[in-house]
């Protein structure tokens, strides 16, 4: 379903971290607050394909930072007239 918040458990985010980046699946890091433009174009980039998932926090080679203060509130983030206001 387009929109659909996935709700997974702790294990299945570790399973899907353990599988490693593809097509479906994009790591984001968060260390020094990904910028909105850049957050948004992999949203459209994974739109403009079959979907996927986007874990923000995670760094390429699978390590859990983390996400940054600015970003802890999801609203703040999913308001579009807020995009480019957090970073």
């Amino acid at each position: 379903m387009v929109g659909e918040v996935m709700q997974p458990t702790e294990q299945e985010i570790i399973n899907l971290i353990e599988h490693g980046e593809d097509i479906s699946l994009e790591f984001k890091s968060d260390r020094k607050c990904l910028p909105d433009k850049d957050l948004v174009a992999a949203v459209v980039a994974l739109a403009n394909t079959e979907g996927g998932i986007i874990l923000l926090g995670v760094e390429d080679n699978g390590e859990i930072t983390g996400v940054h203060l600015n970003h802890q509130d999801a609203r703040r983030i999913s308001n579009p007239g807020d995009i480019g206001k957090t970073c």
